[in-house]
């Protein structure tokens, strides 16, 4: 099992572009009608947005949120940090998350968790808030 972790305020940008566009990419595994964030491996590991027209954020690249460790520009173990959280293969999934992860970063989130399994992909839930 393991945790990727984002910075909160990066994936706004994401979920927030996913929600408001006009319509929704097809993803790696098919198409996809519901606004949906894509978890990519390939340079690093990063969510992004599937909504179209794309969100651009310098010449060609879309914009993305990396995982903690994950981000070429700034990590210099990148590569191994990837490889180990989710394998060797670069991969694409569609995530129907976006209007789930945009409340919990409403309701003050700082990090956005997926947890990885051999086999499943989940969200983690902010704890229950006591009053």
């Amino acid at each position: 099992m393991s945790n990727l972790i984002f910075k909160a305020a990066d994936v706004l940008r994401v979920v927030e572009h996913t929600l408001a566009a006009p319509k929704q990419c097809a993803a790696f595994t098919g198409p996809v009608t519901e606004p949906s964030i894509l978890l990519v491996h390939d340079e690093g590991v990063y969510l992004m947005s599937n909504g179209e027209p794309r969100d651009i954020a310098e010449g060609e690249r879309s914009y993305v949120a990396h995982a903690l460790g994950c981000n070429p520009k700034i990590d210099s173990d990148w590569y191994d940090t990837s490889r180990d959280l989710v394998g060797g293969d670069d991969f694409g999934e569609a995530l129907p998350w976006a209007a789930e992860i945009k409340q919990q970063i409403e309701q003050g989130a700082q990090e956005i968790i997926i947890t990885l399994t051999a086999d499943s992909l989940e969200l983690q839930q902010l704890p229950s808030r006591k009053h």
